[in-house]
């Protein structure tokens, strides 16, 4: 006896071909609304479920093979122009990794300007329809919490990062707080025993408080001196050297941003990196072997977030999900040349 349906099944109810009801159940814009409508209640009607085995099987045929053009997915931003998103620190490596992975899987990565002038919420979700585009990756918003006004319905989408809070979308990552517990980790095997946090307070409510969080975490578990953390709403010499006097840490944890500035700062005081003081950065930037820290691999968090948004569309998973997932990369420690090995005979 005969338990799922198929979408063979559906297209003979409905009376259109298989073709179809694969398009209509994922909202594809060749197919009239009405059809849409009508095919999606039949599925409900019926309780359709894609049948597992059979997409597994399909990947396993077409692996390997050179990849048909499959179509284009949206790379969605929000600043106040076209190109500002490329500023933010590691946004041209997710950019260009999942440009990468998307020509890999058939697809091309096309930049999308929400806030062209003139442009509302509904015209913008009516062209990338009209493109054909299912898929969308949102980049870093221009702030640390942020709204989209959307129609995300018809669309297969996952955010990079938590600066978007409303909707609350699928999030690609990287593990913030387990980096930031690796870092200081590392740190302490190399004999560093007062090792600090410093950052603008933005810097870590941007990461959903994750580096806070790893860093509390890991004081405790490496038993080493606990300091308090400097998360500063204004983030700058003076405030710096306060908390650099007050807590007299033997290294100090950064943001990428902030790194040359940091190491400025120690200069003026007499502390050089790393001969006096060691200086770690929560998130490397592009500066291959320099800077000591974690290496999170931007390009693969680009590449991650395609591989989502191309199985939420074979899967025909649209709109705000009702349980948002987290997919979330860990960070490789790159040793750099800001810290070093403490002898023994330092530390007394």
């Amino acid at each position: 006896m005969k338990n799922r349906i198929s979408q063979r099944d559906l297209a003979l109810m409905a009376g259109v071909s298989p073709m179809t009801v694969s398009l209509a159940l994922r909202g594809h814009s060749s197919i009239p609304e009405a059809t849409r409508v009508k095919i999606r209640k039949l599925a409900e009607k019926h309780r359709y479920r894609p049948d597992p085995a059979l997409a597994a099987l399909n990947a396993y045929r077409i692996q390997g093979r050179t990849r048909q053009f499959q179509g284009t997915l949206s790379w969605l931003t929000t600043f106040s122009t076209a190109d500002g998103w490329r500023g933010m620190i590691h946004a041209e490596g997710y950019f260009h990794g999942a440009e990468v992975r998307a020509n890999e899987l058939g697809y091309q990565l096309e930049p999308f300007w929400l806030n062209e002038p003139g442009l509302s919420p509904k015209r913008a979700a009516q062209i990338l329809l009209a493109r054909g585009i299912q898929g969308i990756i949102i980049a870093p918003l221009p702030v640390t919490h942020g709204e989209i006004k959307f129609d995300w319905k018809p669309f297969s989408s996952v955010a990079l990062g938590y600066s978007l809070r409303q909707p609350q979308m699928h999030v690609v990552m990287n593990h913030q707080s387990r980096n930031m517990k690796q870092t200081v980790h590392r740190l302490h095997a190399l004999g560093y025993q007062r090792i600090g946090l410093a950052l603008p307070s933005a810097n870590n409510a941007r990461v959903d408080q994750n580096y806070l969080s790893g860093y509390l975490i890991a004081q405790r578990e490496t038993g080493g001196e606990s300091l308090e953390p400097l998360l500063a709403d204004v983030f700058d010499a003076p405030t710096f050297q306060s908390w650099l006097d007050l807590e007299r840490p033997d290294s100090v944890i950064v943001s990428p941003a902030w790194i040359n500035q940091v190491t400025e700062w120690l200069a003026n005081v007499g502390l050089k990196v790393p001969k006096h003081i060691g200086l770690a950065a929560a998130s490397i930037p592009d500066m291959p072997n320099a800077v000591s820290g974690m290496d999170e691999d931007p390009a693969l968090i680009g590449r991650m977030a395609v591989d989502a948004v191309v199985g939420m569309i074979q899967r025909q998973e649209c709109g705000v999900p009702a349980r948002p997932w987290s997919l979330l990369a860990e960070g490789v420690w790159s040793p750099g040349k800001t810290v070093r090995r403490i002898k023994l005979t330092e530390m007394t």
